[in-house]
């Protein structure tokens, strides 16, 4: 069974919040420590590199259809694989698109907690099995 894109699901509240986003915010406001350019402004006029193509493009008299790395993307601030809403306006931040995929989906300030791993097992897991062999 399919899944539902919840930043398409929900059309007209997101292009709504996407809109409100763009008319109102200027620089990107993904921080160093996410990832991002430092707050450097935002060109909104930005859409594809000419002369650049995607995977699925056909080619045929295609100007250029790759999106640009600095162009305007709407970023989660709480990413929507972790419960956070697409279509709520304190949820979301204007950012280049380089800088929004460079955070990903991880939350501000979250840094997982090393796991212990033990590279050898301190167990003798053959029992003696070998101990008719040893001169």
């Amino acid at each position: 069974m399919a899944t539902s894109n919840p930043r398409t699901a929900n059309g007209s509240a997101r292009r709504k919040v996407r809109a409100q986003v763009l008319a109102e915010e200027t620089v990107c406001a993904i921080p160093d420590n996410e990832g991002g350019c430092g707050h450097q402004p935002v060109d909104k006029t930005l859409t594809v590199e000419w002369g650049k193509h995607g995977a699925r493009c056909k080619g045929d008299g295609c100007p250029g259809c790759s999106p640009h790395p600095m162009r305007a993307e709407v970023d989660e601030i709480v990413p929507i694989a972790k419960g956070g809403s697409p279509i709520n306006r304190a949820n979301c931040r204007l950012s280049h698109r380089r800088c929004n995929r460079k955070r990903a989906d991880v939350l501000a300030g979250y840094k997982p907690e090393p796991m212990p791993v033990e590279l050898f097992p301190l167990s003798d897991c053959w029992g003696g099995i070998f101990d008719s062999l040893r001169v």
